[in-house]
């Protein structure tokens, strides 16, 4: 059974993520207008502000590109 581009997805960076102190909250993958959009949602006991999503996204973008989901 293959598996679905949300599973992927977490079972690709859900070790980094909890490596930089968060958890992910949610994974959306869903077409909007001609396009589909990956949207991971992060979350941590003190919050989240912008540079915490920049950190994830630094460190996350090499792994999407390599499991092209």
């Amino acid at each position: 059974m293959k598996k679905s581009i949300k599973d992927t997805v977490r079972d690709g960076i859900i070790d980094t993520v909890t490596e930089l102190g968060y958890r992910i909250w949610d994974i959306t993958y869903a077409k909007i207008g001609a396009d589909y959009h990956l949207e991971i949602t992060i979350d941590s006991d003190s919050g989240i502000e912008i540079s915490d999503c920049e950190k994830v996204h630094r460190a996350i973008d090499p792994i999407l590109d390599e499991i092209d989901p």
